[in-house]
Formats: structure tokens, sequence, C-alpha cells
């Protein structure tokens, strides 16, 4: 069994708690956080140990999730790697690319796994979307047009926790940042727009990237509460020999090829572990097995580069080129 602890007992590690005990080959053994109180009400329900020194709980597991905010991810990853530790570091893996590298390095070294939780990559319908392009059922792969985006709700006040702080595409997008180079590639320029009806400068309502990659797919990504009375989370995907709609909401894939007249409808499998429980049942499998995980940390930081272009073009009015020689 693999041991596996959380660090952040909030939020998203809250979530990570509740998944943990539904994941195959895994003991669920501690938490920490400097909350001690609620590291302990979380270690009572499972029946677990609580720390709220982070470093007492890495010495009694082999893999953590680190669920802190990601101002704090590089120390506890980096203290991870040295203790020999692999890592889940919820996403975003950085807020600037000195940390992410340095989260890198440090995983290398040690010759430790660093995955990141950019859990849209297990989505069954994702999941299905990937298999076709990979199968080569709509040819290569020339055009990407992906939304996480909502009705127009502005104007909006910013929030005043660490999310108000870094940004809704560092912090939320980057869902969508990460998906689109699972698709795409490897981005090589980025031009953006990033905006607000709220009156706030370095908090936006609604981010448009344009993304072109080495393989010269071009992608587009939306991003906030502006889309009128729609909204949408989905993902189209165009071939050369036909394209793919990925709808995230009824979790179905559609598919036409050139000269086709109709949709084909097509569900993906919902039988194996998917979503959170998904994402760490992958994470324990590549402990357990020696293999790099999905989402390392070289596409972690990938995801982070290409918003941090994106806002860096929009308050430039530049085209960025990739990779970034500064954040």
């Amino acid at each position: 069994m693999i041991r596996i602890g959380v660090i952040g007992v909030g939020g998203m590690g809250g979530a990570h708690c509740n998944t943990l005990p539904q994941v195959k080959n895994c003991e669920f053994v501690g938490v920490a956080d400097l909350r001690l109180e609620a590291a302990e009400q979380v270690a009572s329900k499972h029946k677990i140990q609580a720390f709220q020194n982070y470093h007492q709980l890495l010495e009694i597991v082999d893999g953590v999730i680190v669920s802190t905010p990601p101002s704090a991810h590089r120390e506890v990853v980096v203290n991870a790697a040295k203790m020999n530790v692999h890592t889940f570091c919820e996403k975003p893996l950085s807020v600037d690319l000195a940390d992410s590298e340095a989260m890198i390095q440090a995983s290398d070294e040690a010759g430790t796994f660093l995955m990141v939780g950019q859990v849209l990559r297990f989505y069954p319908v994702h999941a299905l979307g990937k298999k076709l392009i990979d199968q080569s059922e709509i040819g290569d792969v020339v055009y990407i047009e992906t939304d996480y985006t909502g009705p127009y709700s502005c104007p909006r006040s910013r929030p005043s926790n660490w999310y108000g702080s870094i940004g809704g595409l560092l912090e939320n997008g980057i869902h969508k940042s990460d998906l689109i180079n699972w698709f795409g590639g490897t981005a090589v320029t980025v031009s953006a727009e990033v905006g607000s009806y709220s009156g706030h400068k370095d908090w936006e309502d609604y981010t448009i990237t344009l993304v072109r990659y080495d393989s010269e797919v071009v992608g587009i990504l939306r991003w906030g509460s502006f889309m009128g009375a729609r909204g949408t989370n989905d993902t189209i995907i165009d071939g050369t020999k036909g394209s793919l709609k990925l709808n995230m909401q009824t979790d179905t894939a559609y598919l036409k090829k050139i000269g086709q007249s109709e949709w084909q409808k097509m569900s993906p499998d919902r039988s194996v572990p998917h979503g959170v429980e998904g994402e760490l049942t992958h994470f324990v499998n590549c402990i357990h097995e020696g293999k790099t995980p999905m989402v390392d940390g070289r596409a972690g930081k990938h995801a982070v580069e290409v918003v941090l272009a994106s806002y860096h073009s929009a308050t430039e009015k530049v085209k960025v080129h990739l990779p970034m020689k500064e954040t």
C-alpha cells in the first residue's frame, strides 16, 4: 500500500481527503495544516494522524498531496523531494516560472515524481477526445477552441483571499490552459486580451488567448463571466479529416467526419476512476509502478507559462514568444 498524506485541508485539500479512502492501493495516513484544529477534525473523521508541522507528515508517507495556497507550493514540494517523498501539487503549480523550475529541479535531483492537479485530463469526455485524436479519427489537428466561461455576471468585487491576488485565469482558467496544451502540444507564441468590467486593473473578468503551437496548431482559450446569457465549458477540435465537440456538462463527445451531415454522439468510458478520484488513482499508481505522471511538473509549468504570457501580452500589447525569459 502506498502511504499518502495531505498538506492543507481547506478547499481542494478537503476534497482530496474525502476522495482518498476510495483510491485503491492507497493508505491515507495523515494530514497537516497550520490550523491544527482543522487538521484534527479531518484526522478524527478518517482516523488518521494530524500535524501542524508538515515536516512531521513527510516522515511517514510515500507521497503527499500539496493543497496549500500556490505561494507556498515551492517550499513544500522542494522539502518533500529532499525527504524522497513524491508530490501531487494542486494547480496552479506556481505563480511564477522560477518557482515551477525550482520544484521540477528538486524533484529531478531527488528522483521523485511531481504531478500537478490538472483534473480536466481525467474527465471521461476529455480522455475520449484525446484517444480519438491519437487514433487519427479527425486527422491532423489544425484548430482548437476551448472555453471556461459563464454568463455575464459583472460588475464583481475582487475576492479578498489568495485567489483575488493572482487572477482568475491563473487560479481557475489554468485548467483549460493545461487542457489546450494537452491537445495542441508545445506553445510557441501567445497573444491575449485581458480585461475587467468591474474596474480592477489587476484582477480580470475575462481573458481571450490566442496560442500557436510547435505543431502549427492554432488555439483559442476563453475564460471568465462575460458570455452573455450562455457561457460554455466546451472544447472544439478541428482536424484535416473531421471535428470533435467535447461537452463537459453532459460528459459527451460528438464526432463529425468531413462529408458527413450529422454529428455522431459518443459516450466515454465512465467505468474507470475519473475526476478527482481518477487523478489521485493515477498518482498512486505512478508511485507503485515507478512511471512518470501524465501531468508532470513540466506540463504544470507550461500551463502556467501560457497564462503568464497571456497577462504579459495583454499588458504590453505584444505577441509573446515562448519559452518566456522572465515572469
